[in-house]
């Protein structure tokens, strides 16, 4: 009786074990390093990017990075190449996902967002909210995570495009981050315009002088004159939007100044408004559109401006990521 009940034991927890195994939470379905995939949406393929860091067994947070427009996943993910690879690195030590989506073309072919702005007429056309939407559920389901560990950033269009995910899918996402990015003067109507207002803990970035994106609002990128890619409202507006958005309009923000790189546009002034869903702001004096980094030059130009070279704009980021309760 006894080798009987030992043979059933031993047997059950094996049966156990099998089943666990199929939904094992460390089974991670992408290779190490960085991989390409598709998912397709309304019978459309779309590509994204996934780094993977060696040693990964598990899935700590997943950070989904919008490149800006004229942009594509690959050439925000090569190292060295782009401020946005930096979260690469990050990844490496921290051990978390990086997720490169991209855009739907532009007028020009070139891949972009399609975002809450009704006036960019230039820019793309294609269902990019159903994209990520349907992307960030795909990442939940097959590592078997679930909100509080999905974040999503952007730069430029891919700062407007994190900015309509926000009014649309918040619960979707535990933080937003987003670098030169102003909300759209006019945006779409329905959700765009009358979407959510659940509060969402933010990082803002802006730079002062900065031409494509224009601190007191207007056209964006008018290289042509036309303001054919629509118009934005100012950065303080932008910031007073999430301040009431988060309930921290009323709250006295701890603000540090720091110029590490005296040599680029300015100094950098943070401000950290703390709360249930706190909000941290960048303002990067006299700096223009780029990313700011300290590890991946940017040239100027009259249509970008001069990179700041006083913060990394992946660290700070991860670093207020990681920091939400």
């Amino acid at each position: 009786m006894k080798r009987t009940f030992l043979l059933f034991v031993v047997i059950f927890t094996l049966g156990c074990n099998k089943d666990n195994d199929n939904q094992n939470p460390n089974v991670i379905p992408y290779q190490e390093g960085l991989t390409t995939n598709y998912i397709t949406i309304n019978n459309i393929t779309r590509k994204y990017l996934v780094y993977r860091p060696t040693g990964m067994t598990a899935v700590n947070a997943v950070v989904t990075v919008l490149h800006g427009g004229g942009g594509t996943g690959l050439g925000v993910s090569n190292l060295g190449e782009h401020p946005l690879s930096v979260f690469r690195t990050l990844a490496d030590i921290d051990k978390f996902l990086v997720v490169y989506p991209e855009g739907s073309p532009d007028n020009l072919g070139n891949p972009g967002w399609n975002d809450c702005r009704s006036d960019d007429i230039s820019g793309s056309q294609g269902d990019d909210i159903t994209f990520l939407k349907q992307l960030n559920a795909k990442l939940m389901a097959e590592l078997n995570i679930n909100s509080s560990k999905m974040y999503l950033t952007g730069g430029s269009n891919g700062a407007l495009m994190t900015f309509s995910y926000a009014f649309q899918f918040p619960e979707t996402i535990k933080a937003i981050a987003v670098g030169s990015g102003n909300l759209p003067e006019f945006p779409e109507s329905g959700i765009c315009t009358n979407g959510s207002t659940l509060p969402i803990p933010i990082l803002l970035t802006h730079g002062t002088s900065d031409p494509a994106m224009p601190a007191n609002g207007g056209c964006v990128a008018n290289v042509g004159g036309n303001c054919n890619r629509g118009k934005v409202i100012s950065q303080s507006a932008t910031l007073s939007y999430w301040l009431q958005r988060n309930g921290l309009q009323n709250v006295t923000p701890t603000t540090s100044t720091f110029d590490l790189n005296t040599s680029d546009a300015g100094n950098v002034e943070k401000r950290i408004y703390n709360g249930a869903n706190p909000l941290v702001y960048y303002i990067l004096n006299n700096a223009g559109h780029q990313a700011p980094s300290k590890t991946v030059f940017s040239n100027s130009s009259p249509a970008q401006g001069v990179q700041n070279r006083d913060i990394e704009f992946a660290e700070e980021v991860w670093s207020f990521f990681k920091s939400l309760p």
